[in-house]
């Protein structure tokens, strides 16, 4: 269930429906996309941080030329990804995801993006629509049990947050989605679950984390959603109250880590949690 956790009968917002659409329309076609991304992404950095200095008196004819210059080169260079997109059926194939968890630093053979897509591939046609992106969507920010398939959505989820398309998630980024769902307070919780207690303090846009650190946050979230569904404790039960025996020992050991007060709750009925907490 990752981020969404506690929306027994969540809706999709409108911020969030208007993200959603943006993101599927990157992942479409984002095999024939990235050359072009991986020019003008560094183009527009550039003309951004030359567009700044040129508000000082002192800026030159050169950095006028310069950003002229790189005004024509980005124009092209959108141009060009609008003919991809006129093109475009739609659909987000196992191509496309591949270039963009590549893109966004996963290591991922053919066969992850292949997985990631039958999760949700309505009418097995190997591709993900814009119908069966948002219906993937709806049921994971509906789940309550951690069981809802959630690899495509953590995917999708990242890329809606990451408004910039920089490969970078930062806390600016993430309030106002988060603050429409949740309000102020439970936001504050979501942000510290992503970012950490100390979100404030480093990188830029109140603290910045990447895909694979986004990753590990949320899937510690849907762990231990799914510990504390009635399935998952009925599971627990079945193995003598051990949630190792269930999930593993590695993935306890992350989760407490994390959380220890949570990890100790789930441990407390498995024998031998004294030694699972010298472990620790």
């Amino acid at each position: 269930m990752s981020t969404y956790e506690g929306n027994e009968a969540a809706e999709i917002t409108p911020q969030e429906e208007n993200q959603l659409r943006r993101v599927h329309r990157l992942l479409c076609d984002y095999g024939a996309k990235k050359k072009v991304l991986k020019l003008l992404r560094p183009k527009q950095d550039q003309l951004e941080k030359l567009r700044q200095s040129a508000d000082d008196e002192q800026a030159d004819i050169l950095v006028a030329s310069e950003i002229q210059s790189l005004e024509t080169d980005v124009e092209k260079l959108r141009q060009d990804l609008q003919e991809i997109e006129k093109k475009s059926d739609g659909l987000v194939s196992c191509v496309d995801l591949l270039e963009a968890l590549k893109t966004l630093g996963r290591k991922a053979q053919k066969k992850d993006a292949e997985a990631m897509i039958w999760e949700v591939d309505e009418d097995l046609d190997g591709c993900v629509s814009w119908d069966e992106m948002r219906l993937m969507f709806q049921r994971n920010i509906r789940d309550t049990t951690g069981l809802e398939p959630s690899q495509l959505f953590n995917v999708v989820m990242f890329l809606i947050f990451d408004l910039d398309e920089d490969g970078m998630v930062s806390v600016d980024e993430t309030m106002e989605l988060l603050y429409a769902r949740y309000g102020r307070h439970k936001m504050e919780d979501r942000l510290k679950m992503l970012f950490g207690d100390d979100m404030k303090e480093e990188g830029k846009g109140g603290g910045e984390i990447d895909f694979v650190t986004y990753l590990r946050a949320v899937e510690k979230t849907q762990l231990a959603t799914f510990l504390q569904s009635n399935y998952g404790k009925a599971l627990v039960n079945k193995k003598q109250g051990n949630p190792e025996r269930v999930v593993g020992k590695a993935l306890m050991d992350d989760l407490a880590a994390s959380d220890p007060a949570l990890a100790a709750k789930l441990m407390a009925g498995a024998p031998n949690q004294a030694s699972h907490k010298m472990r620790k």
